[in-house]
């Protein structure tokens, strides 16, 4: 009997684990995330959960995006971390990236561009970039210096990747100008609210905002012929990631100044507009701020000829604050559209008001991205909404569909005009996981009586990706992505999957994996961290491991820095990907996550290296000591390593030789070397570095910093 039940838990997994379907990847970005028409820009494209082999799609723009080097590593934010109840905050997903170049042309129009990624695994949902007309700039700062801005108008493209980072850019005016600042954020698909300010040369403050609503920040100074101004840069609630991604916008002279015929809301909130409306047509009138570039948040109503209320509209949709309502007259008339609103955030009371009748016809609608599995079908709904009476029969049809990818039955058909239907595709089981653009559409026929022409529409989709959207209505595509996906031919479990482990502070623990493949499965896997984790990771780090074909046992190395608490629990997600061979042939890298987290409580550190340096002050080119001492459990008799951990931007400047101490030893002076570098100035932190390794090859490290005095 228990050989039994042992046989049916074995089936049970196997079936499990052939029909797990894989992880798809997620939004990403690009850095910069500003690109000057007429150019070819390097960019890094970033993403979560991405493999080797992803497809990338441009929609609706002539730009393209290619990919020019490998998947990188995830970008993990430096330090500094939070420190008090923040270490308990829900992490902010960890980015990789690719080397990328995109090239736009000359004729291409200014404004976002969508874009997105898929591999076999299933696609992102679609990100942006900006195409500008001015010169573009990338932030070039040697650590926390300001950038000196020349000429106006310009773009710069920034991001601010750790916790309290600003960016400050200096600009002197040549002349008495009204300096423009557009912030692009939230538009670039960054999730963030920015603050600015402005700083006069002897620090008075003349401008502090807050993007507390989501809608990107746009503000201005006056600046005075020869003065020089600081224009500080960071988010609202100083939180810090790779994918902070932000492109300022400076330009001088009134940009936002108002047209002769522009509509501006008067201070009573409230204006008029008559119009003369036919018996028996259908009206859309819409009262439009937002998505002008307006600050008003804006109301509409109809009055008929007797003063009567016969419609009123707020909000046209969820997405946007600007009006719009439909009305059907039923004689000639003159109708009275009262259009009222408020400011919610700025000086710019612009707004329009159109009406138009509305022809016999219909709109389509349906996701964006769909994930189909090989050997399976997919059902995609499709609704429709009908204008200006439209009542008759549309029968749906689909257009560049992937080889091996056909429509299931009879077109699906959607009687009088009305309601929503499934379009059901089948996936052939030998097809190749690719992803493709599809066109969905709509076909009626003509109706002479009415006056209806026969119709042929495009199923259109909402494009995700711009977070502070003025004009969702114009943000679709008829591009709707298909992904056919293989499911994943092996599970990882992590073992004792329930086990709280202790681990010390500063060390590397080896979380341990059994990988179980499907029959006949031997293609390499590789785990990494997820790029989505549960809780602020202060650091926390992991390599990319390959496990061989013939290896099922693993333990995967996750190095635990020794400033984290012991007051909660640490948890690292696991994502691995293996290359699977399509029915093409093609070389695929289906990923997911691991059956749970690996779940750590931390104890004291095995090392600990302090200094005992007086403050040092020195000059650029000098050579200086700091006496270190090094204590070790009495766990831990092993040699240790003494040397610098430096970013990028100090490695070259400053350096010293490494120094072995035996396990006997605990003191010593390590000597540390300069350039003669004017860029050496003012008080540079550097960070001094102990290593060794547990049982021969666990990382354990302990560092301390300590501040250098530049006196040039």
């Amino acid at each position: 009997m228990r050989l039994l039940r042992i046989c049916l838990l074995c089936s049970l997994f196997i079936v499990s684990t052939r029909t797990a379907f894989s992880q798809a990847p997620k939004l990403g970005y690009l850095f910069p995330p500003a690109i000057e028409r007429g150019t070819t820009a390097k960019v890094q494209l970033g993403g979560f959960d991405l493999t080797p082999d992803m497809q990338v799609f441009v929609h609706d723009s002539t730009a393209s995006l290619s990919l020019t080097g490998p998947l990188g590593t995830h970008h993990v934010p430096p330090r500094p971390y939070w420190e008090g109840p923040r270490v308990f905050s829900t992490a902010l997903p960890l980015p990789r990236e690719f080397k990328a170049n995109v090239e736009i042309p000359t004729g291409h129009p200014t404004g976002l561009v969508f874009w997105q990624m898929a591999n076999a695994n299933g696609a992102t949902g679609t990100a942006t970039f900006l195409v500008s007309e001015h010169k573009e700039l990338t932030e070039a700062r040697f650590r926390d210096n300001p950038i000196e801005v020349t000429t106006l108008p310009v773009g710069i493209s920034g991001r601010l990747s750790r916790l309290t980072e600003k960016d400050i850019y200096n600009f002197r005016a040549k002349s008495a100008q009204t300096v423009n600042i557009d912030c692009w954020a939230r538009r670039l698909g960054s999730d963030v609210n920015l603050a600015v300010q402005v700083y006069t040369a002897d620090n008075q403050k003349i401008v502090d905002e807050v993007d507390t609503e989501g809608r990107d920040l746009q503000c201005s100074f006056a600046a005075a012929a020869g003065k020089t101004y600081s224009i500080v840069i960071h988010e609202a609630d100083f939180r810090g990631a790779a994918h902070f991604v932000y492109r300022l916008g400076l330009s001088s002279g009134n940009d936002k100044a108002i047209t002769e015929d522009a509509l501006i809301l008067p201070q009573t909130g409230k204006a008029e507009h008559s119009f003369q409306l036919a018996a028996n047509k259908t009206y859309h009138l819409e009262a439009r701020s937002q998505a002008i570039g307006g600050d008003l948040d804006l109301q509409l109503e109809l009055i008929d000829a007797d003063g009567k209320s016969i419609s009123r509209n707020d909000d046209s949709s969820a997405s946007t604050v600007d009006a719009s309502l439909t009305y059907k007259a039923t004689t000639d008339t003159m109708i009275k559209a009262v259009v009222s609103g408020y400011s919610i955030g700025g000086n710019n009371r612009r707004y329009e008001v159109k009406l138009r009748e509305e022809q016999p016809g219909f709109s389509l609608s349906t996701a964006q991205t769909f994930k189909a599995h090989l050997g399976a079908q997919v059902t995609i709904p499709v609704t429709i909404t009908a204008t200006g009476g439209f009542k008759q029969d549309v029968t749906i049809g689909v257009q560049n569909l992937p080889p091996g990818v056909s429509m299931s039955g009879d077109a699906p058909v959607l009687k009088g005009g009305t309601g929503k239907v499934n379009l059901v595709l089948d996936i052939a089981s030998d097809a190749a996981t690719t992803a493709q653009s599809i066109r969905i559409f709509g076909q009626s026929e003509a109706n002479e009586e009415l006056g209806i022409n026969d119709l042929n529409i495009s199923v259109k989709a909402p494009l995700s990706g711009n977070l502070a959207s003025r004009d969702p209505a114009a943000e679709q595509t008829d591009a709707i992505l298909l992904a056919l996906t293989m499911p994943a031919p092996f599970e990882l479990n992590l073992i004792d999957k329930n086990r709280q482990r202790v681990v010390s502070r500063g060390t590397t623990y080896p979380a341990p994996f059994i990988l179980n493949r499907n029959e006949g499965y031997t293609g390499k896997v590789r785990l990494v961290m997820a790029s989505t984790q549960s809780r602020h990771r202060m650091g926390i780090t992991a390599p990319i491991l390959e496990v061989p074909a013939d290896q099922r046992e693993i333990f995967y190395p996750c190095f635990m820095p020794e400033w984290l608490t012991t007051d909660r629990t640490t948890r690292m997600v696991v994502y691995a990907f293996g290359e699977v061979i399509d029915p093409k042939g093609h070389v695929r890298h289906i990923g997911k996550n691991a059956d749970a987290r690996i779940t750590m409580i931390m104890e004291g550190a095995l090392l600990k290296l302090n200094h005992t340096a007086e403050e040092v002050t020195i000059k650029p080119g000098d050579s200086f000591e700091i006496p270190l001492n090094v204590l070790r459990s009495s766990k831990l008799h092993t040699d240790v390593t003494l040397d610098l951990e430096l970013p990028d931007s100090l490695k070259g400047l400053i350096s010293c030789e490494s120094v072995v101490l035996a396990a006997n030893q605990q003191q010593h002076a390590l000597l540390i070397n300069t350039k003669p570098d004017v860029r050496l100035a003012g008080k540079i932190p550097i960070t001094l570095r102990a290593r060794t390794l547990q049982n021969g090859k666990w990382l354990v490290k302990s560092i301390v910093d300590v501040d250098i005095h530049f006196a040039n």
